[in-house]
């Protein structure tokens, strides 16, 4: 009876793998999904532009944190390229969200006047499926 119960177990748990509804249970380690773990991507002088690449899926790798550390007072404009899939969030490193996409195809925003500092791009899957999504991310930095 044991036996026949793990298989069920499994056989349950592969079919909601499949269909999208369960993370896989070998899924591969993703270190950059929280505002402490962000990907460093370097240092953006204003003027300046920076092109963040990745991708993110609802089941494994909902979300990509993306350091950037402007040198000097910016306005900084953030635009994506998926099309209605993803959401982007520009926060504080303290995780502060302090600015973000509105509406599902408004992939760009520009926020005003930042401050010299680290801040943090967030790219989050907008998908209901196990699909995995592509994004390029322009960060666009001008005095």
């Amino acid at each position: 009876m044991k036996f026949f119960k793990s298989c069920l177990n499994l056989t349950l748990l592969s079919l909601l793998t499949c269909t999208g509804l369960a993370a896989p249970v070998l899924a591969t380690t993703d270190f950059d999904n929280s505002v402490r773990d962000a990907d460093d991507e370097g240092i953006l002088n204003s003027p300046g532009v920076r092109t963040i690449k990745g991708d993110v899926t609802a089941t494994d790798d909902l979300q990509d944190f993306r350091q950037v550390t402007l040198t000097g007072r910016a306005n900084l404009r953030i635009t994506g390229n998926s099309a209605g899939r993803t959401d982007l969030l520009l926060l504080r490193a303290s995780g502060q969200v302090i600015a973000k996409s509105s509406g599902s195809f408004s992939h760009s925003f520009t926020r005003n006047n930042l401050e010299a500092g680290k801040y943090i791009v967030l790219v989050r899957s907008a998908q209901f499926n196990a699909n995995s999504v592509n994004y390029q991310v322009n960060l666009n930095a001008r005095q």
